[in-house]
């Protein structure tokens, strides 16, 4: 079957490279992260098929096709979703992602927003274009709390008071993210637009030998573990309206209580 959106194509024998490619945005829908599994599981396989071929070399980029955006997050349809969206859809595949067995790299080359910054944190590494792009997770804006998931790898991935910033809607630019330690390295693509892709490449392929012994999605999995775990938690997601019904409702109780 073709790919509805994204492509997979191999740049070198030991880089893999997925290009989400869903217009106008790359948002973030079940569709598209069961094809983002599929893909996953099709370069695994490759790669363990070639054994040594390569030294045992892998490394994977993830990146966008759409001029502009990297990924603007979860599509509207998914937002604010009271039946299970993130545990049972978003999160294992974002785990997969996270505990790659091999070197991850996201070629962020424009916006990345809420989930599609989360997205690209789920990476080992992320290099970002230095034209127009910025992160963001703007949930706070839109009136819907972060799931257990996203809460988890923000406290891994960053330190107070980018943290603090970051929950509170912070546009980050590139220069910003680089001093936080968000992302790695900012490219120049002013004149060649896939210079950011390019360097992920020569990155993947710098880091990739790392891989060969098989260990790296074992470790990630002990590091990471809190995000599935955290996912699968009993805690419940409320929207706004639910906190008001509820505080409400507690204060009529207490007030009946009373009487």
């Amino acid at each position: 079957m073709a790919p509805k959106h994204m492509n997979l194509t191999r740049p070198t024998p030991t880089v893999w490279q997925i290009s989400l490619n869903s217009p106008p945005d790359n948002r973030l829908h079940p569709d598209l992260l069961a094809e983002l599994g599929s893909f996953l599981d099709i370069v695994e396989a490759e790669w363990r098929e070639q054994g040594d071929k390569y030294k045992g070399a892998g490394a994977l980029v993830l990146t966008s096709d759409i001029p502009k955006f990297f990924s603007n997050g979860l599509h509207p349809s998914s937002l604010g979703d009271r039946g299970g969206f993130f545990e049972n859809v978003y999160d294992p595949i974002t785990y997969r992602l996270i505990t790659f067995p091999l070197i991850t790299i996201a070629a962020v080359n424009g916006h990345a927003f809420a989930g599609g910054m989360v997205l690209s944190l789920c990476c080992d590494f992320r290099v970002m274009t230095g034209n127009r792009g910025m992160m963001s997770m703007n949930e706070i804006f839109l009136g819907v709390p972060l799931p257990n998931s996203f809460n988890t790898l923000l406290k891994q991935r960053m330190s107070y008071p980018a943290l603090r910033d970051t929950l509170l809607g912070k546009r980050w630019k590139q220069s910003e993210l680089l001093a936080a330690g968000i992302i790695d390295e900012i490219v120049d693509d002013s004149k060649d637009p896939k210079a950011v892709v390019k360097r992920a490449i020569e990155l993947g392929t710098e880091e990739g030998p790392k891989v060969a012994k098989g260990a790296w999605g074992g470790i990630k999995e002990g590091v990471y573990h809190d995000y599935i775990d955290s996912s699968r938690s009993h805690r419940q997601l409320w929207l706004p309206d639910q906190k008001e019904k509820a505080f409400w409702d507690r204060l009529d109780r207490n007030n009946k209580a009373k009487l």
